[in-house]
């Protein structure tokens, strides 16, 4: 009898565990967007921290100072730990498969000396910006040396130039682009054969009105001595499946510290809306070091600012914001770069030595598909996604705009209005306002005109019987 009670009571206890609802993950941070007014305004968290790995933890000794990682399209990890100066590779396990510790190079044997910069090419091919060797590095996938890349020649390179790459990005065609430090004329273009083409995408010098000023009313000797008007130089850059090239500078006085260079070098960005996507609106500004872009317009940018990264879509509006600067799990230290694969995001951390990664949940996920289905014109089918967003959140302004347009779309033009206004876009709010005044005055036509054409009849009528009397009075006075 006592082992059929304990039996019982174990058997109750499970029960009643299984019933509990399991208490949700919890976010170190905070999850926000911003609305049409610049106002910061709480959101649902799109991603959770999930796992963390470390060099100690990977099997490989512990990474020095890592500088730049990078996902590749079967979800390899390779992991540029530039203080040990090597190359660490995990497969989507975080299984170690292999360090590249060196090569060789011709009769010797060679190493990198703190590189930065890392691509790894859709074949394989692993190209590293070798920093302090002033050249580029490039192995097959085994990590065989391949060939290397030096400085740049040309005559309109400064016989001053040095040549210190910093990132690396390599196109479908070949060409590779290297982000150089101290290089104010843009990215270092090289051909697939690894001559140098020219500089791409310089950003503009920017000029402030009131050292303008001041420079023009100073002596020779104080001109010297101020800073000197140059352009800003690019710190990262990404290439997404169509060749555009996604820049950042570390900008905090001008709206574009991100680019998107066309083949010619012009930024194509798109900015729909009020606000740029600039990170942070509040007065110590965001601080964008990498941006990685994922596919149908969608680009992160990582602020080492506050430690965040913010999503946005193809037309520079803000999806959604993740992580900080901490020491719990999902925040970071130093951030140094963010790559992406299927419903994930990395994030490298170069002082706690640490790949951070972060999954997604459901409202993200509802977040990213509605904006795929957005993105690609099937308005619809993404309205339904942006209604159940908007249950999770009121006050997601992208929701109703994409239901404002889908609406819109059905030639509801009134309720598409009213979706419209609540997502403050304007321009579209215009659209339907316009739509809708057709609309009503085609279906309401015929009874304004009735009335106006009864008005000028009972108008006529009345000016006729008023003109009558007085009309036989004066007959009735010349009779007499």
């Amino acid at each position: 009898m006592r082992i059929k009670s304990s039996i019982l009571v174990l058997v109750s206890v499970l029960l009643l565990v299984s019933l509990c609802p399991r208490p949700a993950r919890a976010a170190p941070y905070e999850g926000y967007t911003y609305s049409y007014w610049g106002d910061a305004v709480q959101s649902p968290i799109a991603y959770l921290p999930s796992r963390a790995i470390s060099g100690l933890e990977a099997g490989t000794g512990a990474w020095t100072a890592p500088g730049d990682l990078f996902v590749s399209a079967e979800g390899m990890l390779y992991v540029l730990d530039s203080g040990n100066g090597r190359i660490v590779v995990l497969d989507k396990e975080w299984n170690t498969l292999r360090v590249i510790e060196g090569f060789r190079n011709g009769e010797k044997k060679d190493s990198f000396n703190n590189p930065e910069g890392l691509f790894v090419t859709d074949a394989g091919r692993i190209y590293v910006a070798d920093t302090e060797n002033g050249r580029l590095v490039e192995l097959d996938g085994t990590g065989t040396f391949v060939r290397e890349i030096g400085a740049p020649k040309a005559d309109v390179i400064g016989a001053g130039f040095e040549y210190f790459p910093r990132k690396v990005i390599v196109d479908k065609a070949g060409r590779i682009y290297v982000v150089g430090r101290g290089v104010y004329e843009g990215l270092i273009e090289f051909d697939s054969d690894g001559q140098f083409t020219g500089f791409m995408g310089t950003n503009k010098v920017q000029f402030d009105p009131v050292d303008l000023f001041w420079k023009s009313v100073s002596t020779k000797e104080q001109r010297e001595k101020m800073v000197q008007f140059i352009p800003l130089e690019f710190n990262n850059a990404d290439v997404d499946e169509d060749g555009f090239i996604y820049t950042t500078t570390v900008d905090k006085k001008t709206f574009s510290p991100i680019k998107r260079l066309n083949p010619s070098g012009i930024d194509v960005l798109r900015v729909g809306g009020e606000i740029p996507p600039i990170g942070d609106l509040s007065k110590d500004r965001s601080a964008f070091i990498d941006i990685d872009v994922t596919g149908n317009g969608v680009y992160r940018a990582l602020d080492a600012t506050r430690g965040r990264i913010f999503t946005y879509n193809e037309d520079g509006k803000l999806l959604y914001v993740i992580g900080q600067l901490g020491s719990q799990l999902g925040t970071f230290k130093n951030p140094a770069a963010v790559e992406s694969y299927e419903n994930a995001i990395y994030v490298l951390d170069r002082d706690l030595g640490r790949i951070t990664e972060f999954t997604v949940t459901r409202f993200g996920s509802m977040v990213n598909e509605a904006n795929t289905l957005y993105s690609s014109g099937k308005h619809d089918e993404a309205a339904k996604l942006w209604r159940e967003v908007l249950k999770l959140d009121a006050n997601y302004e992208m929701a109703y705009v994409g239901i404002g347009k889908s609406l819109l779309r059905q030639g509801e033009y009134k309720e598409a209005m009213t979706f419209l206004k609540l997502g403050n876009d304007r321009e579209y709010y215009s659209k339907a306002l316009g739509k809708y005044r057709r609309e009503y005055m085609r279906d309401h036509f015929s009874i304004y005109m009735t009335g106006m054409i009864a008005m000028l009849l009972g108008g006529y009528v009345i000016v006729r019987l008023v003109k009558r009397p007085r009309k036989e009075g004066r007959v009735q006075d010349a009779v007499s």
